[in-house]
């Protein structure tokens, strides 16, 4: 658990949108996984409203965020 928060921490301490565009290119992620971390991190939404707006129950997309997490933290 601690990797991820660990994770958490370096996604938003990335000082610009084009530097967190281009780590998520350098990922593995899906469209859609990126486009969650982009509204949580970038739009500062939670995840009821990023379920709501992409379709998804809200725990959908916790999980779906947990596991980005796992698969980006290996390339920090």
């Amino acid at each position: 658990m601690s990797q991820h928060i660990e994770t958490r921490k370096r996604l938003k301490g990335i000082p610009s949108i084009s530097r967190f565009d281009e780590l998520l290119e350098e990922s593995t992620l899906s469209d859609l996984d990126k486009q969650i971390l982009r509204l949580h991190y970038l739009k500062d939404k939670d995840f009821r409203y990023i379920g709501d707006v992409l379709g998804y129950a809200e725990i959908t997309i916790k999980k779906r965020h947990i596991k980005a997490l796992a698969k980006l933290s290996d390339l920090f």
